[in-house]
């Protein structure tokens, strides 16, 4: 008799194994359709409340045309890249900008920046090697930079104004 009783021992321990895998396989496989199922109901489920006041607002108003609900951007003029110094004690660190300048649709504007590269391209390296790794560190400090950059090149320009100054590429080392 004692050997049937080491027989039967390892079968039930199997089963007993097999058992809580199975549960365990089913409680995580719950565990995973409710977290799907909240996320769905928090973020990606429309709420019938804002469905539905769009739709009323649209009814309401008249249509606007869609080329007055995006602003017109004027013709881009792009730049070189710069590679300055900044201005921080010891000078080990250096600012690549890349530059496109927005036009504004005044006649000859485009033909006079032309004529005008060097001295353009000498105000933007001059603003920028003055700057401090902390002065344009932050969004306002490159809004800031931005601001001094357009308004030094609207002071050499006869022609015209340019409208924005574009950052493509800024890379601080």
């Amino acid at each position: 008799m004692a050997a049937d009783e080491k027989d039967t021992q390892p079968e039930q321990g199997g089963k007993k194994k097999s058992k809580l895998k199975l549960i365990i396989i089913i409680l995580l496989l719950l565990v995973l359709l409710g977290g799907g199922g909240a996320a769905y109901f928090l973020f990606l489920k429309p709420n019938p409340n804002q469905a539905a006041q769009p739709a009323a607002a649209a009814s309401a108003a008249p249509e606007a045309a869609p080329s007055e609900a995006i602003a017109q951007i004027g013709e881009l003029y792009p730049l070189e890249s710069f590679v300055v110094n900044l201005a921080d004690p010891g000078g080990t660190r250096y600012l690549r900008v890349t530059l496109q300048i927005e036009l504004t649709a005044v006649k000859g504007l485009k033909e006079e920046i032309d004529k005008r590269v060097p001295q353009i391209r000498d105000a933007i390296i001059t603003i920028l090697s003055s700057k401090r790794y902390e002065e344009i560190n932050s969004a306002q400090g490159k809004m800031i930079m931005k601001q001094q950059i357009m308004r030094r090149i609207n002071s050499l320009l006869a022609a015209g104004q340019i409208a924005n100054v574009y950052v493509t590429e800024f890379v601080i080392q």
